[in-house]
């Protein structure tokens, strides 16, 4: 069954297929006036939001430099205002007040975010060159070869707010206004019309996209009208499956980064594509700052014509990192979007949710043709922001899933699921802490129950000697803390592929990965610091009991499901740093086994005090640019 946006496109191809037949006035209609516009199949445009002339880069770091001491004072000013409502008698009152602050606030650090995004080919009135031309979504006005002297035409849109029309004339393209007018030689010879959209559709209850073109053709006292629908293009976001193009990854001057980093330069040569590194302003989590995404449309011949998209992610602590979209990345047929997040203080939200590495896109599957956004939460309860979540939904093409994150301690769905590409298909490789609990009962029947189960580990200084858990595999399999969080995930991750099968994933679709997870993460960690400083008493007791029943989970073993994909079978995974029996890696060699059988290679770099200890692996530190699908998401759809 085709879904209503399908049915839609159908309809307007089919008005334009009945036009296409009447390219120019028929003889018997000589005296009287002829309109027709003929558009594409189906009748779309884009939101013309790339920087083809290369002229938004130079601007952008302008503003993301000068914004930097602005917002830091900005935040002093909040802190300090804050810290005297928190001081007020009145508290209910104070609370109203803090909840405006805190929105102002953040409107006033999303200024540079604002002023970055006004920059783009649909900002101004003027079609910037040729290769800006060609993200025009062409309107032909057919031609009334016997149109009278005093014949003349007039185009109206509606939205006219968030679209420009143009007209291609000797002199170039114009902007069509309420004073435009076609000639009598324009209306005699036909004419070319140019549209473009100034931004995305970002709910459709407000826009759906659609605008109409309307052509009055006025000629010896006589009218004759004619209208064209055309539908903006959505925006879709990236598939594992597309080939990769480029990897990204954040500059930085840590030793063990740069040998990842490393690693991850030549696997990528080797599948064909390239790392870039960002200044990312310190931020290291170049999978959470923003999501790849593309449009596209019929271009001229009827070939696509498309534009990558990347969405910044709204979670504020990742603004200043995700400025590098529009300081670094925009450009050419790459388009940068903000979007604007407004705070919810009750509930609390969780930024986290936010993140992009919280967003992954299941490839296509029977009745979803284009695959399905999948992103986590806690059921709304905490986030994500309504916002992005709209903006997804009103796309109208990737019906995105809800999963629960609120098991996590950081919350992402790349934390348990990663989706690759296969001849043929695409599996969806998964976290499976019940095989990873397995594998350490198997090191006990070894004999090696007392050996450190981390095996393998390179010498550790403070503070990563506290960070790593040296434990045995039986201090480990004895802890019921750790196996209760192992077990607590894997009757999440079961939950989630349930929801996931009711989409269309099947379990020939699932290869499963042995993985470990902990409760003893930085908030266990701060908590546990918390307590030592505690003295003995009903204080330290209730801090105590807390940290016993923590069971929300970060990777134990450095997390697998978390690394890369490459084209040509190539998997970078962090190094596992498992339980070492008769010098081999218990955890890799298995991982090895289960990627083989899908035909993939895996490399192992090492991000265990660069990236892991921070509670993330490779695919949280790194992001890619992968080739939109060559066909088009208008024929399956």
């Amino acid at each position: 069954m085709r879904s209503p946006l399908a049915r839609n496109l159908l309809l307007v191809g089919a008005v334009t297929a009945g036009m296409l037949g009447s390219a120019v006035a028929p003889a018997a209609a000589a005296g009287t006036p002829y309109a027709r516009l003929l558009t594409g199949q189906p009748a779309l445009f884009l939101a013309n939001l790339d920087d083809d002339a290369g002229r938004c880069q130079a601007p952008a770091r302008v503003i993301a430099a000068a914004a930097v001491d602005r917002e830091a004072a900005n935040d002093q000013a909040f802190y300090k205002k804050k810290e005297e409502l928190a001081q007020r008698p009145d508290q209910d009152q104070a609370q109203k007040e803090y909840e405006v602050l805190v929105k102002a606030h953040q409107k006033e650090q999303n200024l540079a975010d604002r002023e970055m995004a006004a920059c783009n080919d649909a900002a101004d009135t003027v079609v910037n060159g040729a290769q800006d031309a060609k993200d025009l979504a062409r309107i032909h006005v057919a031609p009334w070869a016997l149109a009278p002297k005093d014949a003349s035409g007039r185009l109206t849109v509606s939205q006219a707010d968030r679209l420009h029309l143009f007209v291609q004339r000797a002199q170039g393209w114009q902007l069509v206004g309420p004073s435009t007018r076609l000639t009598a030689d324009e209306v005699r010879h036909g004419v070319e019309l140019g549209l473009e959209g100034k931004d995305i559709i970002r709910d459709s209850a407000v826009w759906d996209g659609r605008v109409d073109v309307t052509l009055t053709v006025t000629g010896g006292g006589k009218t004759a009208t004619n209208r064209v629908t055309l539908k903006e293009a959505p925006v879709l976001t990236q598939l594992n499956t597309q080939r990769l193009e480029q990897v990204f990854s954040s500059l930085s001057d840590d030793a063990e980064t740069k040998g990842w980093q490393d690693v991850v330069r030549s696997q990528a040569r080797a599948s064909g594509a390239s790392l870039k590194i960002l200044d990312q302003s310190g931020d290291s989590w170049t999978q959470d700052i923003f999501e790849p995404a593309s449009m596209s449309m019929p271009g001229p011949g009827g070939q696509q014509q498309s534009m990558k998209v990347l969405l910044g992610s709204v979670n504020d602590s990742r603004r200043v990192g995700s400025r590098v979209i529009f300081t670094e990345l925009a450009g050419h047929d790459v388009a940068a979007v903000h979007t604007e997040h407004v705070p919810v203080l009750d509930p609390f939200e969780n930024e986290s949710y936010d993140s992009m590495g919280n967003l992954e896109t299941m490839p296509p599957t029977p009745g979803h043709p284009n695959g399905q956004i999948v992103i986590g939460g806690d059921g709304h309860k905490s986030g994500p922001a309504t916002e992005m979540l709209t903006l997804l939904k009103s796309q109208g093409v990737q019906n995105p899933i809800d999963v629960d994150t609120s098991w996590l301690s950081i919350g992402h769905v790349d934390e348990f699921i990663q989706f690759v590409p296969v001849p043929g298909g695409w599996k969806a490789v998964v976290a499976d802490p019940t095989a990873g609990l397995q594998l350490l009962h198997d090191v006990v029947k070894a004999g090696h129950g007392d050996d450190i189960m981390h095996g393998g580990l390179p010498k550790l200084e403070w503070p990563y000697d506290e960070r790593i858990d040296q434990r045995t595999t039986n201090e480990f399999l004895t802890d019921d803390q750790f196996v209760e969080t192992n077990t607590r995930a894997a009757t999440k991750i079961a939950a989630n592929l349930s929801v996931l099968r009711q989409h269309g994933l099947t379990d020939t679709d699932i290869v499963r990965i042995p993985a470990l997870y902990t409760a003893r993460g930085l908030d266990y960690g701060m908590l546990e610091t918390q307590i030592r400083s505690t003295p003995d008493g009903p204080e330290k007791d209730k801090l105590t009991a807390r940290l016993h029943a923590m069971r929300d989970a970060v990777a134990e073993i450095p997390g697998t499901v978390n690394g890369l994909v490459l084209n040509a079978g190539r998997y970078v995974a962090p190094k596992t740093y498992g339980p070492v029996l008769n010098g081999k890696d218990l955890f890799a060699t298995a991982i090895t086994k289960s990627f083989a059988s899908i035909g993939y290679q895996v490399t192992y770099a090492n991000d265990l005090t660069s990236v892991h200890i921070s509670e993330g692996e490779l695919h949280c530190a790194t992001n890619t640019l992968r080739t939109t699908p060559t066909t088009p998401w208008w024929k399956t759809h």
